[in-house]
């Protein structure tokens, strides 16, 4: 194998894992994702770089087998390495897009993004007023009903104090006049508004401590099960190895249909229905393109 296309394929495989197991690993970065966005570039540049230098080098082949030169076997090097790497790798493509259906979405997502990049954060308040008359949410916490009210607080902005009525707050038990709530708001940004901090949101709940650990448990079993797959198909690994337009192409345009469907996820806040929607599609392209891969690669390399 060519030392260039041998460099610039590994340059591909780290890119590709960095920019996964930024997406799967505990810290949630908000819309816009830069960090990702922008190892998703760098790896599909490497990508773009190691299919140019794989089409030089095939090119080169041609053109000495037409000169009639005795050409060497191609014989690649031991793929046991690449076989775990690869299976690992479509594993984490594949949970890392997943994640990224998890979280804060719709306008919600949106406003906890602009509150975050404003430097705001949740504050413990003093009830100074109770605006109408509290209801009943039918739920209990630690046999307590909860209710939900509309309270008025003083908040402390950096332009001054502010009285501000704050709509739909849940407490255990009737709120009264002088109980402690936690509100999340950006100081510097009174325009933004001020709402409950979401502990109890059952959305958060499911999300975080219920579907992104399952999402984990599953890539890290799917990784392994595909390594070893990989690994008595060392032969199909070698062969798929080897630059073909026919096989990589293909493959490359599914990845990047998968990438496409994630952006929208990585760059703003679509509705929970088309966000799991588009982390699915997404999350079946790595799959794809690997069992494209293998049932091409072999035929590719028998002509």
């Amino acid at each position: 194998m060519n030392i260039g296309t041998r460099l610039t394929g590994w340059a591909t495989l780290l890119a590709a894992y960095a920019a996964v197991v930024a997406g799967v690993i505990p810290f949630r970065e908000l819309p816009p994702k830069r960090q990702q966005l922008w190892l998703l570039a760098v790896a599909a540049g490497c990508a773009l770089c190691w299919i140019c230098v794989s089409w030089l080098v095939m090119a080169r082949r041609r053109a000495v087998s037409r000169k009639r030169v005795t050409r060497k076997k191609y014989e690649p090097r031991s793929s046991r390495l690449v076989c775990w790497v690869l299976g690992f790798g479509i594993a984490l493509a594949s949970g890392a897009a997943l994640c990224q259906g998890v979280g804060p979405d719709g306008p919600y997502g949106e406003w906890l993004a602009k509150v975050g990049r404003a430097g705001g954060g949740t504050r413990d308040v003093r009830i100074e007023r109770i605006v109408g008359e509290p209801r009943s949410t039918d739920v209990e916490i630690n046999d307590v009903d909860e209710y939900a009210s509309t309270i008025e607080v003083a908040l402390p902005f950096d332009s001054g104090s502010r009285r501000v009525t704050v709509e739909n707050v849940h407490t255990p038990g009737m709120p009264e006049v002088g109980r402690t709530v936690r509100l999340l708001y950006a100081p510097s940004r009174p325009d933004l508004g001020v709402r409950e901090t979401p502990d109890n949101d059952i959305g958060t709940f499911v999300g975080r401590l219920i579907a992104l650990p399952a999402i984990w448990v599953l890539t890290f079993a799917a990784g392994v099960v595909t390594g070893m797959v990989l690994h008595r198909n060392e032969f199909g690994v070698r062969s798929a190895r080897r630059f073909a337009p026919r096989v990589h192409l293909p493959a490359a345009a599914l990845l990047a249909c998968g990438a496409v469907l994630v952006l929208p996820l990585l760059t703003g806040f679509p509705a929970t229905g088309t966000g799991w929607a588009l982390a699915a599609g997404a999350a079946t392209t790595p799959w794809l393109a690997l069992v494209w891969l293998f049932r091409t690669a072999g035929r590719a390399g028998t002509r």
